[in-house]
């Protein structure tokens, strides 16, 4: 079997339905090409055009990843398909997000490309599992994806733990207990592997209720470990790079209900939740190309290279054009694209850069609390 290594256990999208803006976009300096979202389609004579249905409703979908394909594929394949008219809008030159494409090695040393973004399905994804499992691309998910596979966790020292998968680790234990005793220490001493035992209680303990929040929202996770006797060994070598890979930050800047949240979800939900398959290729190769074409068949519009730069709006409440920028053949070019719906499908940061650089958007407070997240970017390499 081979054991992959695991740098990033979640990727996150963001899909938020459009409310309304007011506002009046300011003037454009640059001449702008408007592009109805209708598309034309040619009938059996060839010289014979029409456009769509004047009626369709225009849904323009922003970011092409996982959550805009998502979007796109459930309202492609909806009952009310028909009377849709959907256009997906993404900044980068192909579809898929940060998992699209791969990049080559320094100085071509491998053949392998590294893959940016998620490339790592736990057994908790279940939205994940259930749309692959529905794609008509796909006819047998070990077609794309691995068995489960052992997992590597590292420190500056080197391999400090192995995970197992736990779903073939016998017999079966309950949850907390189960991944003490089958995960393998390289290094860490037994004596030191003792002094976690009262926080793997805590781990039991939590059950990702409102009461279990509010208990432990207010120390660090640090802060925790230290009042419940973890020795700075255990702490530095098993848990700190743990809350770095699940949370990207320090354990003395997490929240100790946040780390053992992740830990709810990631580990202790039930024995099997750690347990992870690969894709057995590029993801953009193996399930974004096939699955593109598919979405281009049922009627969907892909817009790339296309840069969201502002809206204009209709009224007080309504979104009536998305204004972007396009580049094509090294030259950009204005555009807007003509809505009546708009869905946000892009990660927190770029929802962020929206927000702040919208008159529109900033003006609603559910959109100014994107503008305020604090975050961390992460790159995810495989």
């Amino acid at each position: 079997m081979t054991m992959q290594v695991s740098f990033s256990f979640i990727a996150i999208f963001c899909v938020a339905a459009a409310h309304a803006f007011t506002a009046q976009l300011p003037q454009q300096h640059n001449p702008i090409a408007r592009i109805p979202t209708a598309r034309f389609t040619t009938t059996n004579n060839e010289d014979e055009q029409q456009s769509s249905s004047p009626d369709k409703e225009k849904v323009v979908i922003i970011g092409a990843g996982w959550g805009g394909l998502s979007a796109a594929h459930a309202l492609a394949t909806s009952r009310q398909s028909s009377n849709l008219d959907i256009t997906l809008v993404d900044a980068s030159p192909r579809v898929g997000g940060l998992v699209r494409d791969g990049f080559e090695t320094i100085n071509n040393t491998t053949s392998a490309k590294a893959e940016a973004g998620q490339h790592g399905f736990w057994d908790n994804y279940h939205n994940i599992f259930s749309l692959l499992e529905d794609l008509p691309t796909i006819d047998n998910l070990d077609d794309v994806l691995t068995g489960y596979a052992e997992q590597g966790q590292y420190s500056p020292k080197g391999l400090e733990a192995v995970w197992p998968v736990y779903r073939d680790s016998k017999p079966q234990l309950p949850t907390g207990l189960a991944q003490a005793l089958y995960t393998k220490f390289t290094n860490l001493p037994p004596l030191d592997r003792a002094s976690a035992f009262p926080l793997v209680l805590a781990f039991s303990e939590f059950d990702d209720s409102k009461e279990a929040w509010e208990k432990y929202d207010s120390i660090s996770f640090r802060a925790l470990c230290v009042k419940l006797g973890v020795s700075k060994r255990c702490y530095q070598e098993a848990f700190e790079p743990m809350i770095l890979t699940g949370l990207f930050a320090p354990g003395a800047e997490c929240s100790a209900a946040a780390a053992l949240g992740m830990a709810y979800f990631f580990v202790l939900k039930s024995q099997n939740s750690f347990d992870v398959r690969w894709c057995k290729g590029n993801i953009g190769e193996l399930i974004f190309d096939p699955w593109v074409k598919f979405l281009e068949e049922e009627g969907v519009t892909f817009q790339t290279s296309t840069r969201v730069q502002g809206f204009e709006m209709e009224g007080a409440n309504t979104i009536s054009s998305i204004l972007c920028s396009k580049m094509e053949d090294g030259v950009t070019e204005s555009v807007a694209l003509d809505a009546d719906n708009v869905v946000f499908a892009v990660g927190g940061a770029a929802l962020n850069g929206m927000v702040r650089n919208s008159p529109q958007l900033s003006k609603h407070a559910e959109f100014r609390k994107f503008a305020n997240l604090r975050g961390t970017g992460v790159l995810a390499t495989r």
